[in-house]
C-alpha cells in the first residue's frame, strides 16, 4: 500500500494501482503535449484551406469542417486515445474502490456516527434526464447509480478521479480549487458579503462546499445533490475534514427551502452538465431562494465559443460528442447575463468574465478578465464566472 493521503474516507492505491494511474495519466498528458499541436496544425493547415479552396471562405465554427475533420486518420487517431485514457483511468480506480469498498464502508460509518453536519435522502426524487441519460465524462454509472440503501461507491469513484485527473491543478487532493475561486470572487466583489445561510448547488461530493464552508465558518451551509451515492460519502467526507455541512437530495432546478431562506447560492461546474432550460430554471430558483441583497455565483468551465479558434472550438465540441458532456458546446454559446436578466436579476448587477484558478482564496482583481485569447492561451487555469446580486427593489 502507498501512503495514506488525503482524508479519512479517501481511497487508496497500492503501487501497482497507482502505477497503473500514472501510466495513463502519463499516456494523457503525452496526448495533449504532443497530439494536440499536430492535430491543430492539421485543422489550420490541411482541412482549413480545404474547405476555403472548395467553398470560397474559411469556415467560421468548428461545425461547418467537423466532418472534414474526422474523415482524416490522425485526427481518428487522436480522438481514439483522447477517450482511450479517460476509459482505462476509469477502469483502473473503479477497481481500486471495489477491492476496499469494505474498508471504505467501514470508515464512511465511523464519520457519521456523531455529525456536525446532516444528510438527508429522498429515494422517489426523479432523476432529471439530463442526468440519467449519460454516464458524465464517461464515469461508468455517472452521479447516481444507486446499488444499495447505504452505497457510496459513486462518490469516492469520483473524489479519487477528480484528485488524480488533475493532480495539483485544481487543489490537489481536496480538488478545491473551484470553491477556493468562487470564494476569491466573492471577496473581491462582494466584500461586505457576510452571510448567514449558504446553498450550494449540484455539489456532487463537495469539493468546492468544504472550500467555501471553511471560508464562512459562521454561516449555516447546505449542499443539495440529485446523486444519492455523492452525497453519502460527501457527507462523510466533510465530516472527516471538520466541516458542519448539511447534504440532502434535490433537484437545483425545484428546491424545497422557502422563498429569501440564502444569502449566498451557489454552484461549481454544475451548469454544463444541465440543459439550456434546466440552467434558465436554476437561475430563476437563485432569485427565488435569495433575500434581497443576497448573492449568486456559479464557477463554470472556461470555454467561450467567442474567444476560441477553430481548434479549440473542436476541442470543446469534442466533449459534447465523445466525452459525455452533451450540454458543454451549448453553454459555451449561452448569455449568462441575459439568462440572469430573464430569472429577475438587474442587468447591471450580473458580472459575467473568466477567473484566475487559485489555490487559496485570495482576492486580486488581476485574477479576474473579461476577454479570451483566440487561440485560447489565457483560458489555461482559469474558470468563468457568473455572479449576480439580487435587488434590495429600493432606488
Amino acid at each position: 500500500m502507498t501512503d495514506h493521503f488525503g482524508h479519512a474516507v479517501m481511497p487508496q492505491a497500492t503501487h501497482d494501482e497507482q502505477a497503473m494511474e500514472d501510466h495513463f495519466l502519463a499516456m494523457r498528458l503525452w496526448t495533449i503535449q504532443n497530439m494536440d499541436p499536430l492535430d491543430k496544425r492539421l485543422v489550420n493547415e490541411v482541412i482549413v484551406p480545404e474547405i476555403e479552396a472548395k467553398t470560397g471562405a474559411a469556415p467560421k465554427s468548428s461545425a461547418q469542417m467537423r466532418a472534414a475533420l474526422e474523415d482524416q486518420p490522425f485526427h481518428q487517431y487522436w480522438l481514439s486515445l483522447s477517450f482511450f485514457y479517460q476509459d482505462q483511468i476509469w477502469r483502473t480506480l473503479g477497481a481500486s474502490v471495489d477491492r476496499q469498498y469494505d474498508t471504505l464502508a467501514h470508515a464512511v460509518s465511523e464519520q457519521t456516527v456523531a455529525p456536525r453536519g446532516s444528510l438527508t435522502l429522498d429515494p422517489d426524487l426523479a432523476i432529471p434526464r439530463y442526468i440519467a441519460a449519460f454516464d458524465h465524462h464517461r464515469m461508468p454509472g455517472s452521479y447516481h447509480v444507486d446499488t444499495s440503501a447505504e452505497d457510496f461507491r459513486a462518490g469516492a469513484l469520483y473524489d479519487r478521479f477528480a484528485s488524480t485527473y488533475l493532480r495539483n491543478l485544481n487543489g490537489g487532493w481536496k480538488n478545491d480549487g473551484r470553491g477556493q475561486t468562487l470564494v476569491a470572487h466573492l471577496r473581491d466583489f462582494y466584500p461586505d458579503l457576510k452571510p448567514r445561510r449558504i446553498l450550494d448547488l449540484g455539489c456532487s461530493v463537495g469539493h468546492s462546499t468544504v472550500a467555501i464552508a471553511a471560508a464562512f465558518p459562521d454561516a449555516e451551509v447546505h449542499a443539495i445533490d440529485v446523486g444519492a451515492p455523492m452525497l453519502r460519502y460527501g457527507h462523510a467526507r466533510a465530516e472527516a475534514m471538520g466541516q458542519a455541512i448539511h447534504f440532502s437530495q434535490q433537484n437545483a432546478e425545484r428546491t424545497r427551502f422557502e422563498d429569501g431562506s440564502f444569502d449566498l447560492v451557489t454552484s461549481s461546474a454544475l451548469l454544463h452538465e444541465t440543459s439550456a432550460a434546466a440552467m434558465r430554471n436554476i437561475f430563476a430558483e437563485c432569485h427565488r431562494l435569495l433575500r434581497p441583497g443576497g448573492v449568486m455565483a456559479h464557477v463554470e468551465v472556461p470555454p467561450r465559443h467567442e474567444h476560441l479558434g477553430l481548434w479549440e472550438q473542436m476541442r470543446c465540441d469534442f466533449e459534447s460528442h465523445y466525452n459525455n458532456e452533451p450540454f458543454m458546446a451549448a453553454l459555451s454559446r449561452v448569455d449568462y447575463v441575459a439568462t440572469s436578466v430573464g430569472a429577475g436579476f438587474q442587468g447591471g448587477d450580473v458580472i459575467v468574465g473568466y477567473r484566475k484558478g487559485v489555490a487559496e482564496a485570495r482576492a486580486s482583481r488581476d485574477d479576474f478578465f473579461t476577454q479570451g485569447d483566440p487561440q485560447g492561451r489565457t483560458l489555461l487555469g482559469s474558470w468563468y464566472v457568473c455572479s449576480a446580486i439580487k435587488s434590495t427593489g429600493l432606488n
